[in-house]
């Protein structure tokens, strides 16, 4: 009897014990991981909290009404073909402001939404561009720590928003994706994101290296908020998503009325992805409405001075296999130079083209083979004199 006691006892301080460590070690995080989606990118269903982000859909998207010339026909049925080899769900193009090509596969449709991964991190950048034309950041060259006390004692106080949206600040980039205790675990899956992008520290003297961070993206929404007094999710509807005239869209949350994610984990159809890009082609116009200023379009596209490839949370060129921080790249360049493009994981992509008045869109899981150049370039090439 008195073994059986001590048995329950053991058994008992035992679940205790393992209460407290879950509870220590962020009980949201360990259930996260532990339910993780075998297809995390499309998956929205499982995550919760999110937040809504208000859209104010009006009208769909024009769609075409000449047929395509021979040789534009004929590359749209290629690159159509290419992304449906490819684990894609969704792909569009917009020619000359009207829809060419939309098809949908795996069962998705204009309505789906999907997780745009870091392409997101666009969005920011464009945000940080409406609050200073309001007036609520006075500049790029404004140190973050102006917004964040926390940063105030440390080397980190010199770290400017111009280095944060040009990826050297020189925070520490910790991502590993094997452990639970590193910074990107915590972040993606964790309750605490505020906290944990404020705890990350500095290793490297900010505007010397490139390195491709998401925490960078995070301090950028936490500054956001301070500055403007407003949750970033409302912000984000308010200044683009409502302008846009999108649909309602999500962004993850770390917790109940928490911070939203924003270096990823953004939710909203592919269709409202080519109202993104149709406002950048038009250098921050949409539907004849001015929503970002066109001179922060042309300062986001400005390539870094440390990386010719990137501008300020934007791709603006193709990047070489042997470029860092790249999970798949063009094996030759664009055709079209003033080429840009939103990239997230698993290769969702808005590529922008300028020249040609081009914008496409494309979804879906990560391929096993996949040349960033393929789609833009057959389009260009087809639609070239």
């Amino acid at each position: 009897m008195l073994r059986r006691h001590l048995y329950k006892r053991i058994l008992l301080v035992i679940a205790i014990a393992l209460t407290v460590a879950l509870t220590l070690a962020d009980w949201r995080l360990v259930s996260r991981a532990a339910t993780y989606p075998d297809a995390p990118i499309m998956a929205v269903e499982w995550y919760r909290p999110l937040a809504p982000v208000a859209g104010r859909y009006q009208t769909a998207l024009p769609l075409a009404t000449a047929s395509p010339s021979p040789e534009f026909a004929e590359a749209l049925q290629q690159v159509s073909e290419y992304a449906a080899a490819r684990n894609s769900t969704g792909l569009i193009v917009m020619h000359q402001d009207a829809i060419v090509l939309e098809q949908y596969w795996q069962g998705y449709d204009q309505t789906s939404r999907f997780n745009a991964m870091s392409m997101s991190k666009s969005l920011v950048g464009l945000l940080i561009g409406q609050a200073i034309a309001a007036g609520s950041i006075p500049s790029l060259d404004e140190v973050a720590a102006n917004y964040l006390p926390e940063w105030r004692q440390d080397e980190r106080n010199q770290i400017t928003l111009r280095d944060l949206l040009y990826m050297q600040s020189g925070l520490r980039n910790e991502d590993s994706t094997s452990s639970p205790l590193s910074d990107l675990v915590q972040l993606y899956v964790g309750s605490t994101v505020e906290k944990t992008a404020l705890k990350v520290p500095s290793v490297k003297p900010p505007g010397q290296v490139f390195e491709y961070n998401n925490v960078n993206s995070q301090i950028l929404a936490i500054v956001l908020q301070r500055a403007t007094g407003m949750a970033y999710s409302d912000y984000l509807s308010a200044r683009l998503w409502q302008p846009l005239a999108a649909q309602d869209a999500a962004v993850w949350l770390d917790r109940p009325n928490g911070m939203a994610k924003t270096f990823c984990c953004f939710f909203a159809t592919a269709r409202d992805w080519a109202r993104v890009g149709q406002m950048l082609l038009h250098q921050g116009q949409f539907a004849n409405t001015r929503i970002i200023a066109a001179n922060w379009i042309t300062e986001m596209l400005t390539p870094s001075p440390l990386e010719a490839t990137f501008g300020k949370h934007i791709w603006v060129a193709a990047r070489t296999p042997d470029h860092p921080n790249v999970d798949t790249a063009a094996t030759v360049p664009f055709l079209a130079a003033d080429t840009f493009l939103l990239d997230g994981r698993g290769l969702q992509r808005v590529f922008v083209v300028p020249s040609q008045s081009l914008v496409i869109v494309r979804i879906g899981e990560q391929p096993a083979t996949w040349d960033d150049s393929v789609i833009p370039n057959r389009l260009v090439n087809s639609l070239e004199p």
